[in-house]
């Protein structure tokens, strides 16, 4: 079953690291000796055998920390994975080996909901990371996602009212279920889709996958079926691994009330009653506050709220972030994480109360605090307000061995009995609107305003629908011809992105700012890439021999060193040379991070892919900067080129760039030709290639080969005049 390559590549990685996740029945779980169990786990015990491949498991107690373990390279595989957004970028998945349905639960003290549409604007919780998660943010952009490390503790949850229903897998969810009676949930509906169980490997381990996959098809459908039944009647009969925090110590302080009433029944009901009592209070009082910072919690400031609103209080909402905390917990662990917290919110909590006594700062969720000010809902005085907060949070935190410069931003909104009737939910979806765009602008504090959900539903309908165009391979190639100004002959071709709708074409310049903010523009270039090279190796025996296909990368993908581990992993799996593919890259992009940007681009070059500075002339790069980056090719954009035949100005500026190629050895393209005058002068210049409408516009992919792959182009058109 293993081949020589493959047997080569185990004796060079003899153990192979497997993250565990602790409480996922039926798929993975761990017993009461520590031992990971579960029919994802014995589905890869076999495939281990057969492959000869040594397991090391690494128990996680939640699907994001084993998420992030596998990004940082603690690990090298997950046991039970599905296609999840944070994952994508660095993994390769292996076939599915189940299907497990996704299911809304409800309580059974609400009505049923019968479809997604009913929950539009409402709260639905999910496990943060997990299919679930996934699906909510791709296909539903209207529901709120409400996300815990653990099932359990999205059902509690539901619960506390916190949500209005939660959204699993319907086996993991059975199996809770009957490992704790006291939920009372039943199904409402199925998704259309369920979620397939795979093995997700890092990206740089595909003979790995293609070991783990053999194996799969291998396993024969009726035996993997009854090994699934076999740990779900495991899970429904089996100890019970499930049950959250919360509800244990529920059930602790309810045998407590028990045993204390039992024992004083005759003569101390009195003082047990009290007790009780007490008991009842501390356990409201958790249900209202964040354990951590001691700040009411999320359901109970809603509620203040909305008791506010329905009194017709005018009031101003505030939200802020701690947009370092992410970055603390993983670094330094969930103690100093909370710790930090902690320190953050009192910091806040004593600049207010000193200033503005009547305003209540509550914990929201993740990294996020909330202050409501009743009475108060005049411009200027909430921006007073906003601005002490920016001053509360910024500075230094000195905590234990941590010193951490902190900083936030603030948005607000607020309510007026005389002008609007507002939902205490819409008026709190106003101000995180509102805060949102004060981070991705950069200002400290911002102002609802409707044109900011506008802009947002926009955003957000457009995010969801690229998300699905690029797994479902809805985009479209264009190739855009480049040719020799001297000899006529095509020698290359840029690569363009299109995304035809059944609704029209989406422009370039809508989708892509889109999916630079919301982080799909590497998933975006991996598929672009992915494409040009899969073309490259079709037509190989078909182009000219010095061909070379330019290819567009962003400047995040360049920055984060993503771009080289694409370009050389892709080249490899479709056997291309790298001669063959000439890597562009904006200027301003470049200096943005010069340093990365140089490595990353170094790092290219040695592995024999071409480099072209794009748009060259319009962006900010110092010329000494540029000469010590191993570019191949500068392109001198068209900017310079509409004027050029009567522009002398422009003339001389495409001159002088062209003079500072030559002396850096680089070649030159010319983009934006348009008319024989604009080509003629580009060659007595000195530019040695060009493209535009002049030569060609671009072309879908069958097309462009039909054109100038499978017959020479017509070379009537160009008639170069060199004086």
């Amino acid at each position: 079953m293993v081949n020589a390559s493959e047997y080569q590549w185990l004796e060079k990685h003899p153990r192979i690291r497997v993250a565990v996740v602790a409480d996922r029945m039926p798929l993975e779980a761990v017993d009461a000796s520590g031992a990971p169990i579960g029919y994802a786990i014995e589905t890869l015990e076999q495939l281990a055998l057969q492959t000869r491949i040594t397991l090391d498991y690494h128990i996680y107690a939640t699907v994001s920390e084993a998420i992030v373990a596998l990004q940082n390279k603690q690990v090298d595989m997950l046991s039970s994975a599905t296609t999840h957004h944070r994952l994508t970028p660095f993994v390769n998945y292996s076939l599915a080996s189940r299907v497990q349905p996704l299911a809304l639960y409800y309580s059974l003290d609400h009505a049923r909901y019968t479809n997604m549409q009913q929950l539009q604007g409402k709260q639905v919780a999910v496990v943060a990371g997990s299919s679930a998660h996934e699906r909510l943010l791709a296909d539903y952009p209207n529901v709120t996602a409400l996300s815990f490390p653990q099932l359990a503790e999205a059902m509690a949850a539901v619960n506390q009212q916190q949500a209005v229903a939660f959204l699993a897998g319907s086996d993991e969810t059975a199996a809770v279920l009957r490992a704790q009676p006291l939920w009372h949930f039943q199904p409402a509906f199925q998704l259309a889709e369920g979620v397939e169980h795979q093995f997700a490997i890092r990206e740089d381990w595909q003979p790995l996958v293609d070991l783990l996959n053999r194996g799969l098809v291998s396993i024969d459908a009726e035996r993997s079926q009854q090994r699934y039944s076999r740990w779900q009647s495991y899970a429904a009969n089996g100890p019970s691994y499930f049950i959250s925090s919360w509800w244990l110590m529920m059930v602790v302080l309810l045998v407590a009330i028990a045993g204390s009433a039992a024992v004083l029944v005759k003569n101390k009901f009195a003082k047990a009653k009290a007790h009780s009592q007490q008991l009842r209070e501390q356990l409201e009082y958790w249900k209202n506050h964040d354990p951590v910072t001691g700040l009411p919690n999320r359901r109970h400031i809603t509620r203040m709220l909305s008791s506010w609103l329905d009194d017709a209080i005018p009031l101003s909402v505030l939200m802020f972030d701690f947009p370092r905390q992410n970055e603390v917990f993983e670094n330094f662990g969930q103690r100093l994480g909370e710790v930090t917290k902690e320190a953050y919110a009192k910091r806040v909590q004593k600049g207010l109360s000193s200033r503005y006594p009547e305003a209540q700062l509550a914990y929201w969720y993740h990294h996020y605090f909330v202050v409501v000010v009743p009475n108060i809902n005049n411009n200027k005085d909430v921006v007073d307000i906003a601005k002490q907060i920016v001053q509360c949070c910024r500075g230094w935190l000195r905590l234990e061995q941590l010193q951490l410069l902190t900083r936030c931003h603030v948005g607000y909104c607020s309510y007026h009995p005389q002008r609007e009737a507002l939902h205490s939910d819409t008026l709190l979806a106003n101000t995180f609107t509102a805060l949102n765009h004060a981070v991705k602008t950069g200002v400290n504090i911002c102002r609802y305003s409707p044109e900011l959900s506008q802009a947002g539903l926009v955003k957000l309908t457009l995010e969801s629908k690229l998300r699905k165009a690029i797994g479902n391979n809805e985009l479209e190639l264009f190739f855009q011809p480049q040719f020799c100004l001297q000899s006529n002959k095509i020698v290359g071709a840029e690569v363009l992105l299109r995304w035809f709708t059944k609704d029209g074409a989406i422009s370039p310049e809508e989708f892509v700012p889109v999916a630079e903010e919301t982080g799909l523009v590497l998933q975006l270039d991996k598929w672009v890439f992915q494409s040009a090279m899969r073309f490259l190796a079709r037509h190989a025996s078909q182009l000219p021999k010095d061909f070379k296909l330019a290819v567009n990368f962003s400047a995040t993908t360049v920055s984060l060193g993503h771009a080289e581990k694409i370009a050389i992993a892709y080249a490899r799996q479709w056997q291309v040379n790298p001669q063959r593919v000439c890597i562009e890259i904006t200027e301003s992009a470049m200096m943005e991070q010069p340093a990365e940007a140089k490595a990353s681009i170094q790092r290219l070059r040695d592995a024999g892919f071409g480099i072209a500075i794009d748009d060259f002339g319009t962006g900010y790069s110092s010329m000494a900067y540029l000469k010590h980056l191993p570019v191949t090719v500068l392109k001198i954009d068209r900017a310079f080129v509409s004027g050029m035949e009567d522009n002398l100005s422009d003339q001389h500026i495409v001159k002088a760039m062209v003079m500072i190629a030559r002396s850096m050895k680089y070649q030159v393209l010319i983009e934006g030709i348009e008319t024989q005058s604009q080509a003629n002068l580009a060659s007595v210049m000195g530019c040695e290639q060009a493209q535009g409408f002049f030569f060609s516009r671009p072309l879908p992919q069958e097309d462009f080969v039909n054109s100038h792959l499978l017959k020479p182009p017509a070379k009537e058109k160009l008639r170069l005049v060199v004086s």
